[in-house]
């Protein structure tokens, strides 16, 4: 997380803060784990293959939706709150985005031990989850595909 904030106070273009932060989820978030809950109960029913088909894709455009939006967190603070144990669900780190000029915003960060580290596997924005959101958007991509998984990871890899 620290590291984000390092990306988006950079003064870098958004194609370079784009591959920072996949360099940053790559090492520090738990793709399978997000793209096993975004894609559903079709998870089960694909093939090692196209399950790191999906992952890879997903982690692009996840890349590219979030990427676009770190200007609006130029000049952000964070402020460690808490972190409290929630069972096999992991570990939430709760924080707080001090921002010049608005309220500040309430960040959690679910991540559980992978190992010897600790991975990301949501990020709660002012009690929305991420992972919930996107998992919805997967499914109705998925349903405007008529339950195509290469349609859908292509759509994924090009917008």
């Amino acid at each position: 997380s620290i590291s984000i904030i390092k990306i988006v106070d950079s003064n870098s273009s958004v194609e370079e803060k784009s591959e920072n932060l996949m360099a940053v989820l790559e090492k520090n978030a738990s793709i399978n784990i997000i793209s096993r809950a975004a894609l559903g109960t079709k998870w089960r029913s694909i093939d090692k293959s196209m399950r790191l088909k999906f992952s890879e894709a997903f982690t692009v455009y996840l890349v590219r939706k979030y990427g676009k939006q770190f200007d609006d967190f130029r000049g952000a603070r964070m402020v460690l709150e808490r972190s409290i144990d929630v069972g096999k669900r992991g570990i939430l780190v709760s924080t707080r985005f001090i921002m010049p000029g608005t309220s500040p915003i309430s960040v959690r960060w679910q991540v559980w031990k992978d190992g010897n580290t600790f991975k990301l596997i949501d990020i709660i924005i002012e009690d929305i989850s991420m992972l919930t959101m996107e998992r919805e958007e997967i499914k109705n991509r998925l349903i405007s595909h008529k339950g195509d998984i290469n349609k859908l990871i292509t759509q994924l890899m090009t917008r």
